[in-house]
């Protein structure tokens, strides 16, 4: 356990359902850790309410994330506003405050490269992007068992997503503001129209951005991110398709010839989110299975099926099971405070980051099928 004098202050933007449901009590239950020191929301009443709950001074709880990172004296940021965090991250980075960001990092790889540059100046690891999965005890399992296998044929990775409104209904969270200056928003839509302009040019069709942005680096990029810290990442993007309600499919290979797939399905009336990680080698299969993300503790499980042991009946095989209690969203937090003292990289970064927006690119590109596409997926 660290110091009290290790301790980072922190500085939280955005008091929405994943700051309400997961990081503000991982960061209250992780004390000998951080030290809360500054709210920012556009809600006066999400500000007020959350600040006096986890003992925020009122001085301390802005409306604008650029302020608080000059005002506040806060070591460390988490980002955890919707949209792209490439202009805030920035601005942490070149003022010396460690960054803690949500996905996606950003819509462009060109802020991913502004970002990195800022780093770089900095001369340490500044910016831990925060993929949960990445931070699994099951996946850290599944790596481990993946080292002693040569002969992986397919990987596969499912998802069924109900609305998040059912996966958060146990969370009690505050009831949704009515008080953001519509003035604010309306920049800040602006703001995300320039910036998709650039991903993926100024006259693709509204069902296409909403895709990209909400989806494909949205959601899915949890998969994608996936495959790359396990796997190395698609070497190649060959298939994609949607339908339906929100289905998506991507197809493509990994290092080794490695054939991979992930589906995603929009399905609101579902009874639970469910994601599943199946590989099949050539002498047996390993399942990871994720639970709701947002409930703290929930057990992920790794199923590994294999042969028996010489000897045993011949046919038989073996099923054993991990189960992990660990929880991946304070892994990732423990992790930014080892980045933040004593200059550990992180597992996820800029340069990943940047990956899991190219590749992200190359899959909107082929969703869009006849639909031109401009910006930089169309170079991606």
């Amino acid at each position: 356990m660290a110091a009290v004098s290790d301790r980072v202050r922190l500085a939280v933007a955005g008091l929405g359902a994943v700051a309400q449901s997961v990081h503000l009590p991982l960061i209250a239950r992780r004390w000998d850790l951080f030290e809360l020191v500054a709210v920012c929301d556009l809600a006066p009443s999400l500000r007020t309410a959350v600040g006096e709950q986890y003992g925020v001074p009122e001085e301390r709880r802005y409306a604008d994330a650029a302020t608080m990172i000059e005002q506040s004296g806060a070591e460390g940021v988490v980002l955890l506003t919707s949209g792209s965090h490439g202009d805030v991250a920035l601005r942490a980075l070149r003022a010396g405050v460690a960054v803690f960001c949500e996905k996606p990092l950003t819509y462009t790889a060109a802020e991913a490269d502004a970002l990195a540059e800022a780093e770089r100046e900095l001369g340490r690891p500044a910016l831990l992007l925060a993929y949960m999965k990445e931070h699994d005890e099951a996946v850290w399992q599944l790596s481990e068992r993946l080292a002693g296998i040569d002969d992986v044929r397919a990987v596969e990775v499912e998802v069924l997503h109900p609305t998040g409104e059912s996966q958060l209904a146990f969370a009690n969270l505050r009831p949704a503001p009515s008080d953001v200056d519509p003035d604010a928003v309306s920049r800040l839509a602006a703001e995300s129209g320039r910036l998709l302009d650039a991903a993926l040019g100024a006259d693709t069709s509204p069902r296409l951005r909403e895709l990209y942005a909400n989806v494909v680096l949205g959601s899915l990029v949890h998969d994608t991110s996936l495959l790359r810290a396990v796997f190395g990442g698609l070497v190649t993007v060959d298939g994609a398709r949607t339908w339906g309600d929100r289905s998506v499919e991507v197809t493509g290979e990994l290092p080794g010839a490695v054939r991979a797939r992930m589906s995603w399905h929009y399905l609101p009336d579902y009874p639970a989110y469910t994601e599943t990680l199946t590989v099949h080698h050539g002498s047996g299969s390993l399942r990871v299975t994720f639970g709701t993300p947002y409930v703290l503790n929930n057990p992920t499980r790794l199923e590994v099926v294999e042969a028996a042991p010489a000897g045993a009946a011949a046919g038989g095989e073996v099923r054993s099971v991990f189960t992990s209690t660990g929880e991946p969203f304070e892994n990732e937090l423990a992790d930014f405070h080892r980045m933040v003292t004593a200059g550990e990289r992180p597992r996820a970064g800029v340069a990943e980051g940047r990956a899991d927006i190219l590749t992200s690119q190359r899959i909107i590109r082929l969703l869009a099928g006849d639909e031109p596409v401009g910006g930089e997926a169309a170079r991606a």
